[in-house]
Order: structure tokens, then sequence, then C-alpha cells
């Protein structure tokens, strides 16, 4: 038994070294470089993880810990708002005393991301298959997943799909574990805290299978007890206390926010290839918005697929329907799991191409509560990796029929994995080298605010404050005014959040009492508005710079 433990570890081991070469092959080195930054600037998203993180650093500690008063002066938000990895912005804010100036964490992210896709990914297959080379080249699906990599250095949290991972794990292990309460709840409770700590939108996706182990829970003792709802006492315990610990309770960010249906999964979702096939074309969507539901499954799981209908049929007509008894807890939650989120991303506006085939409702008070996960199409993610769970065993059920001899089975199910598995990688290898391309060179950063104004700013020792005079800009604005004040050690009183937070009352009473410590930034368009309040304007580049004290430029009139 002990040798069987090692030899597991070892295989899991394996995987997560795949994992790690894997993601080399895809992205290179240099992201590893923990003080090459210029990679996450001028990024749109990639840029608001990282700037997030810097402002963070740079704030006094607080209680909860991961407030900042920084980004909204004066007033606190959360290092979850900023989607920057709040368990690792953390860390290495303890560190920081030790680290470098320019540090970045983001790249390491990554490759522990896909390590422990491979960990995982073996972990559940294990369960089901005992060829090692069929688990090792099974975890390789997982770790390359199109809907992995469409998130990785996009929105960079999102990439732990191996938190999704550990949340099948569990489930599938539940025959085996669920009597043992004391595991169960910390394993659960776990897995909680480490949502909170990395991005909430996995809340759903794990929750749907803490569902679903609770259900099968009821359905094996055929009866409840108290004890069997622990594991769900802890999860929902552990993401408040965590999101607590992290300010999410603590500031005036909105928990919902606006366009709840434009950023849900098409049902066309799981085949339309959205530029990552060689062999399909992309399909019709009825909102732009709806590549937060890409879900192509891979050329290579399509015939996986049709092999396991082939299974399902030959064990319906071998066993004349009794293999579903056998498996029917399983089945029923594992089903129940599906549709629900699948609904869930679906929804409200349900479509098909460039259709919308209905609306679920249309309820205010639903659609309210609905839009704290208003990308809603990123929750079928778990059924894409159920799907892959599930064609990759029936392969390995489906020859054991056809060939007595185990072997022969075995030789025939590693084939046929390989061979699938290489479709895979080749039906999506154009976008894995545009991958490569983006991060194969060295850029350098250069800022689009180049006029001699931001210099002058530059030199002023007094000044303290950013302070943007508008309630609306362009992401790419206030990222690039972001940096400058980063760099010239400055507050913002704004910044590209997750979520909505009001700064209009903070921003007036800054305009109303403005002195040598603030800079204030203005759109042409909105200086007229802002003429006699007292201030001198300066152009620079597409903005309008307003100080209290002179700088040796042109004025703007």
């Amino acid at each position: 038994m002990r040798e069987r433990k090692e030899d597991n570890n070892v295989l899991v081991g394996l995987a997560a070294l795949i994992g790690c070469i894997a993601f080399i092959l895809i992205y290179g080195v240099t992201v590893l470089n923990p003080v090459y930054d210029d990679w996450l600037l001028g990024q749109g998203d990639l840029t608001q993880h990282y700037l997030g993180w810097c402002f963070y650093r740079r704030s006094d500690w607080t209680v909860p810990i991961g407030l900042a008063n920084n980004l909204a002066y004066p007033s606190y938000t959360s290092v979850i708002f900023t989607d920057s990895i709040p368990l690792l912005a953390v860390l290495f804010k303890v560190l920081s005393p030790f680290l470098p100036e320019t540090f970045q964490y983001f790249g390491w992210w990554g490759i522990l991301s896909f390590a422990l896709q491979g960990y995982f990914s073996a972990k559940i297959l294990q369960e089901f298959l005992s060829g090692k080379l069929q688990i090792l080249i099974g975890s390789i699906f997982f770790i390359v997943s199109p809907i992995v990599i469409e998130r990785m250095f996009r929105h960079t949290a999102l990439g732990g799909h191996w938190l999704i991972l550990i949340a099948i794990y569990l489930f599938i292990r539940h025959k085996k574990d669920y009597q043992n309460w004391i595991k169960t709840t910390l394993c659960w409770g776990g897995l909680g805290a480490l949502i909170a700590a990395i991005h909430l939108y996995f809340l759903p996706m794990c929750g749907a299978f803490l569902c679903g182990y609770l259900l099968c829970s009821i359905l094996r003792d055929k009866k409840i007890h108290l004890n069997r709802f622990l594991p769900g006492v802890s999860f929902v315990g552990a993401i408040g206390l965590v999101t607590y610990l992290l300010g999410g309770f603590s500031t005036r960010a909105t928990s919902s926010a606006d366009g709840l249906g434009e950023c849900s999964f098409n049902l066309n979702g799981f085949f339309n290839e959205k530029g990552y096939s060689r062999f399909f074309n992309a399909l019709p969507m009825y909102h732009e918005s709806q590549y937060e539901g890409f879900a192509y499954l891979g050329f290579g799981i399509f015939i996986l697929a049709a092999i396991a209908v082939l299974f399902m049929l030959v064990e319906t007509v071998r066993k004349r329907g009794r293999w579903l008894q056998d498996y029917f807890v399983e089945l029923l939650s594992g089903s129940l799991i599906s549709i629900g989120l699948i609904l869930f991303a679906a929804s409200p506006m349900v479509t098909w191409n460039n259709k919308l085939l209905f609306i679920l409702t249309d309820s205010s008070t639903l659609t309210n509560y609905w839009s704290i996960f208003r990308a809603t199409g990123r929750v079928v993610w778990p059924v894409c990796y159920l799907i892959y769970f599930v064609v990759i065993v029936c392969n390995g059920k489906l020859w054991s029929i056809f060939f007595k001899k185990s072997t022969v089975a075995s030789v025939v199910t590693t084939l046929v994995l390989a061979g699938c598995c290489f479709l895979q990688i080749f039906d999506i290898s154009e976008r894995l080298a545009g991958q490569r391309e983006w991060l194969e060179e060295k850029s350098v950063y250069k800022s689009s605010l180049q006029d001699e104004v931001w210099d002058l700013l530059a030199k002023q020792e007094n000044l303290e404050h950013f302070v943007w005079v508008s309630n609306n800009f362009e992401n790419r604005q206030i990222l690039e005014m972001a940096k400058w004040a980063y760099d010239n050690r400055l507050t913002m009183n704004i910044f590209y959040f997750a979520r909505g937070i009001s700064v209009i009352e903070d921003t007036q009473y800054c305009l109303s009492n403005p002195n040598d410590t603030y800079v204030f930034v203005f759109t042409q368009e909105e200086i007229t508005e802002y003429l006699d309040c007292g201030l001198n304007f300066y152009k620079a580049d597409e903005y309008i710079v307003g100080t209290t004290f002179m700088l040796d430029h042109e004025r703007y009139e």
C-alpha cells in the first residue's frame, strides 16, 4: 500500500512537471523574471492587476489587511477589486522590505497554476484510470485547455482553474471520504479560503460541486445527518472570513455590476472556437461580450466524446441499462451540477448563435443578486472539465470491452488517447504560437504621457495626490495616469476597479479645497465647466492639468 502511494505521488508530480514544461513552451521564461514588468504595462486588465499590486504594496498596513487608501484616496478599497491575486499580494507585501523596488509575481503565478493544473487533473484521473501513461497524457488535455489559455495573462487570477479541479476531485472522492467529516470539513473549508484569496468568481463554480457533494451524502445515507453539512458550513465560513480579512466588506465598492446577460454563455460555446481552431470557423454570437463564455472543447475532445457515446451505447446493450443504476448517485449529482452550471452561465438571456431563445427571468430582485457575478459565461468552465474527465475515462473503459486481454486494451487506450491529444494540441497550435510570439521579445513600455508638463509636475516636491476630475474615463486612460502617479509616488482618487466605487463626493471636496499637494486632470471636453475654480491650467497631451502653483509653461486659457 505504501509503495502504491509513493508511485501515485511520483505520478502526480510528473503531471505537475509537465504543466511547468507546457507553460515554458507556451509563454517562455521571460515572464518569470520578477523585475521585468514592461510586459504587464499597456495591456488593459493585466495592467490593472499589476498596478493594483504596486499601489497595495506601497499602502500602509491596516485592519483588515487587504485595504489600501492610495487608489481611491482618501477612501479605502480592497485589493480584491483590482484582481491582483490577493493571496500573493498579501504574501509579497509582507516580504516587501526584502524585495526589489520593481517586483512582479504574475509570471510565477502562471507557472504555478499550470503545475497545479497538471497535479490535480492527474489526481482526478487516478481515481478511474490505472495506466500511468494514460493518466499523464490525460492530464495534458487539462493543462493546455483552451479555456485556461484564454484566461492566463488576460484575467490572470482567473487562470487558477486548478481550484475547479480541486472541487471536482473532492466531489468524485465523495464515496470514499464523506464519512470522515473532519477531513472533508477541512478540505472544503480550505478550498473556500483559497477561492476568497484568489478570485470570488470561482465561488459559484466550486459551490456547485459542494451542493452536489451534500446531495450525494443525503442520497447515500438515505436520511439527513447534520454533520454531513459541516463541509458546507466550513466552505461558506472560510469564504466570509477571508473576504473580511481582505477588506471585501470594508469599502464602498458595489457588489453588483451592470450588463447582466451580455457576458453570458452562448449555447454554441462548446463548439465556438473564436480563433483557436485549425479545423473549424468561429460561430456568431448574440452579444460581443459573450467571449466571457468561451468554452471551446477542442478537436481531440470531440473525437473522445464520440468514443464516449459509443461506450455508453455498448454498455446499455450489454447490461441493459444496469450500469446506470450502478452509478446512480454520481450520475444524478453530476448531471444536476452540469445542468445548473449551464443554466447559470447561459442566463438570464439564453442564446444560440445570434438568436435570443428566451429570457429566463426579468425579476429585478433576482437580477440584482445575480449581477454580483455579471460575467455569468465564466461559470460554464467546470462543465468543460467534467466533459474532459468523462470522455477520457470512457475511452479507457470502451477498449477494455472490445479487447479481452488487458495489455492489448491498455495499449489501444493509450494510443487512441495519445492520438487525440496530438490532434487537440495541433488544433489550437496557432493560438499557442501566438501566445509565445507576444512574449518572446522583451517589450519596452512607453507611456503616452509625453508632454513636458508631466516632467515639470514630476519635479514638484510637494505633490502628493493625483485627482481625475470626471465621472467618465477609458480604462486605458486611467491606467496610464496610474502608472505615472505610481512612478511619482502620488495617490490616485480613482482606478480601474473590478467593481464600481463612487468617488464623486471626495473629488468635489478636493476640488473645492485645493492646495499644492494636488494635481487635477480634466478632459478637454469638460474643462469649460471648471475654468473658474481658481486653478492654473496647462495642456498636457490630450488632457488639461490644473494646479494651485505655477509651472514654467504656457498656460491654457
